[in-house]
């Protein structure tokens, strides 16, 4: 065949190929390189879904199988928060003690949101604490405006209280009335009973401290080889008095005060007990009878008030009546007070 026709050759299965012209300065051919087969085409949704591990929180926010939500643990700081905030406002009229609540509860409820997230207790507490620091404020404020309008009004009526007292002549200050002259020299009359030893009055002093000591120690005074009347005279030494005010009124009553200097009772039973105990606790007390016994204490009790000269200052108030258009002492009101004034009950 003439070389400008082309040639045909066989292929492997015996059909003819077509033959390429041939060319001097041509490549052969490179030789072919085997081609993978193709993966199937997996495609990645935005929204496939990612697998979920049971008790670990849920990605897509609604229950799936196996999941279980966890919820957030606790805080005691909430608790506490809400306590302290309540308790804000229960102690808000004393103020510091209300402030400074509020604010504990403030902290502890932002702690406890920090902590576990927000919920009622924490919310309630930060607004207690709020509302109990905003109720100590005004508290205090209502004191500065209450303390200073009393402290205007003082100022305004001393200054009128001043003015109208310099303003009204010496002459018609106010004296004692016609009554309480007439009821004081009753009043000193039966002070100065007392003060004078009147022999009526001592003798019916000492049959009080006769009797009285009887019903403290269970021996009277006689028992014991002490004379009544020289003990109510021991107690009447520098007894002495000042007249505080007499007042009489309308109904026919009236009232009497006195300062009054007086032998101090309760010094001179300390002393007694104290040397009665001593001796109780001595050996020689165990060998004694009862008469014995009594002539013993008796001596202690001399003792006693040789030893104890303590005055005492009271202060003694007792009523008036009017008899008959006179003024006297009430008794009884005037008993009471001599047994307070000589310990005896």
């Amino acid at each position: 065949m003439s070389g400008n026709i082309n040639e045909v050759s066989a292929g492997p299965e015996g059909s003819p190929q077509p033959q390429q012209p041939h060319d001097a300065d041509a490549q052969p051919p490179a030789p072919a390189v085997p081609q993978q087969a193709a993966q199937p085409y997996q495609a990645q949704s935005p929204y496939a879904r990612q697998p979920v591990v049971p008790g670990q929180p849920n990605p897509y926010g609604r229950l799936v199988p196996g999941y279980y939500p966890q919820p957030a643990a606790p805080s005691g700081k909430a608790t506490a928060a809400l306590v302290c905030g309540i308790l804000a406002i229960l102690f808000s009229a004393s103020l510091l003690p209300g402030i400074i609540l509020g604010i504990v509860a403030i902290v502890l409820a932002s702690k406890a949101v920090k902590e576990s997230g927000k919920n009622g207790k924490t919310t309630g507490g930060k607004v207690c604490g709020i509302v109990g620091i905003v109720f100590s404020v005004l508290a205090f404020l209502m004191y500065l405006i209450i303390g200073f309008g009393a402290i205007m009004y003082a100022a305004s009526n001393a200054d009128s209280i001043s003015s109208s007292y310099l303003d009204t002549p010496r002459s018609s200050a106010p004296m004692t009335s016609e009554g309480d002259q007439k009821a004081e020299p009753a009043v000193q009359a039966e002070l100065d009973k007392l003060k004078n030893k009147d022999t009526a009055v001592v003798q019916a002093l000492a049959e009080k401290l006769d009797k009285g000591f009887k019903d403290s120690s269970n021996y009277s005074l006689t028992e014991l080889g002490v004379d009544p009347a020289s003990f109510a005279q021991w107690m009447l030494a520098d007894f002495t008095y000042q007249l505080d005010g007499v007042y009489t009124y309308d109904d026919g009553t009236g009232s009497a005060y006195a300062d009054v200097t007086v032998r101090d009772p309760y010094a001179l039973a300390t002393a007694f007990m104290e040397e009665a105990q001593a001796f109780v606790d001595s050996p020689e007390a165990s060998t004694l009878d009862e008469a014995a016994m009594k002539i013993k204490l008796g001596e202690l009790y001399q003792a006693a008030m040789n030893k104890s000269t303590a005055m005492t200052d009271n202060y003694v108030s007792f009523d008036l009546v009017q008899k008959d258009g006179a003024w006297a002492v009430d008794q009884d009101s005037w008993a009471s007070e001599v047994d307070y004034l000589f310990g005896i009950y």
